[in-house]
């Protein structure tokens, strides 16, 4: 794309030349106004001089031309004057035979002058109705006076008005366009200042852009580029921390792998060496399962966009598909698995992946934490424009006093036994709730045992 100041004068001086052209055809004709108003004076004085000495004399009309009624006309010698003095009945009294009659024909001692043809040539013409008021006269007592000249003088008057006017509007374009240029390089100077400040930055200085010093207009521009470096800066800084939290993290399972290998190595009885790789398998499924949670984590914080990737789902056919995927582990440590609710019609608006991951990972927190021949029971209901879903267990539950810390990342209560996790699955829960606009408690779970895990997230939309 060109850039702002060749678009601005690209739009602004064509503009400013149609602008001269209309305003010339208009000041051509405001000349043309001008010239035939002082020249048409001439005509009415003519006309005029002429009506005054026109009279009856022995029942007939009298014309005396005057020689005052056509000098007016003699500086300008090269125009040629046309008179005619018309009697009742249309006939020629004295003058030029044939010249146009203006219609309408004003009244008695109105002036009317317009423009005409006569024997070829362009003509102002002034026409007056004079009437004598002489009853001797028989029949009507009315003379029509016509005066016309030539428009050379007129033409040429009108173009040195026009020409001068013109001259004087050029400079004054000429002028506004130069300040135009001015004005431009001087408005985009803090475009120019703004970019270089940007351009010295330093790659990790992602600091506001000081909106200080730079127009209104960009002023706008400003607050977009310091949301969207915000933006930025919250995804580095989440980022930074799941790679510390990652490196922290995945060093203690790959010491114990380590660890592991070389006592394997150091090992010649192979039912030892069976041991030892069986804990190196261990640790590698622990490991594993960390691995996959971080990276859940990762993809459920809102600043990955992710969470804006929704469509209308059926949230209590998602629910039971979870818990029928996990079917088979509840039935390794028969624990009784069961859904209750409403059947269906529950529709949320969501990213279909992140809720599978949030449900998968408190029917797996559930049936990890509850003991042989426990129960978990997963339950749907809409309580206004809200779809809860309630997960239950008879678990040993989750003190008061920590329910606030367990969503905090890698946060395991000390009373877990030897039940494996790494204390990201209710950071999981909780950050997708967040993303999707809802929220989740904990509360005992039924007759005091156990947890109850709500979740409450927004209906969808009717579709």
């Amino acid at each position: 794309m060109p850039s702002l100041r060749r678009r601005v004068t690209s739009w602004l001086l064509p503009s400013l030349v149609v602008v001269l052209a209309v305003n010339a055809v208009l000041s051509y004709r405001g000349a043309l106004e001008a010239a035939n108003l002082a020249y048409d004076r001439s005509l009415w004085a003519s006309i005029k001089s002429i009506g005054e000495n026109s009279y009856i004399k022995d029942d007939r009309i009298r014309v005396d031309i005057p020689y005052s009624a056509l000098e007016v006309f003699s500086e300008g010698a090269q125009e040629r004057v046309f008179y005619a003095v018309i009697g009742p009945e249309g006939k020629l009294l004295t003058g030029y035979p044939h010249m146009p009659v203006p219609q309408p024909v004003p009244g008695d001692g109105v002036l009317k002058t317009t423009d005409a043809i006569y024997n070829g040539e362009a003509v102002r013409i002034g026409v007056m109705r004079k009437r004598l008021y002489d009853p001797a006269v028989s029949g009507d007592d009315d003379i029509l006076i016509l005066v016309a000249e030539t428009t050379e003088t007129r033409t040429e008057l009108a173009w040195r008005l026009f020409f001068g006017s013109l001259s004087r509007q050029l400079a004054l374009i000429g002028l506004g366009s130069l300040l135009v240029i001015v004005a431009l390089g001087t408005a985009f100077r803090p475009l120019l200042r703004l970019r270089d400040t940007i351009r010295q930055r330093n790659d990790e200085d992602l600091t506001p852009v000081s909106p200080e010093d730079v127009p209104s207009e960009i002023r706008p521009l400003i607050d977009a580029i310091n949301h969207h470096m915000g933006r930025i800066s919250a995804m580095l800084e989440i980022r930074k921390r799941f790679i510390a939290d990652a490196a922290h993290q995945l060093r203690t399972p790959l010491t114990v792998l380590g660890t592991q290998a070389e006592y394997g190595l150091r090992q010649d009885d192979p039912a030892e060496m069976r041991r030892t790789l069986e804990g190196i398998a261990h640790s590698v499924r622990s490991a594993q399962r960390l691995t996959n949670q971080m990276l859940s984590l990762s993809k459920a914080e809102a600043a990955n966009g992710l969470g804006d990737e929704r469509k209308r789902l059926d949230l209590t056919a998602l629910v039971r598909e979870v818990a029928m995927e996990l079917g088979p582990l509840a039935l390794r440590k028969q624990i009784d698995l069961a859904y209750e609710g409403d059947k269906g019609g529950i529709f949320v608006d969501g990213n279909e992946t992140m809720l599978r991951e949030l449900f998968s990972n408190l029917v797996d927190n559930a049936i990890r934490y509850t003991l042989s021949h426990g129960q978990v029971t997963v339950a749907a209901v809409t309580d206004g424009a809200e779809a809860v879903t309630v997960l239950s267990d008879s678990g040993p539950g989750i003190p008061l006093t920590e329910r606030s810390q367990v969503f905090r990342r890698f946060y395991r209560s000390l009373d877990r036994g030897e039940t494996e996790g790494s204390g990201l699955g209710l950071a999981i829960v909780s950050e997708i709730c967040a993303v999707h606009g809802g929220s989740v408690a904990l509360d005992d779970g039924p007759g005091g045992r156990g947890v109850a895990v709500s979740v409450r997230l927004p209906l969808a939309r009717a579709a």
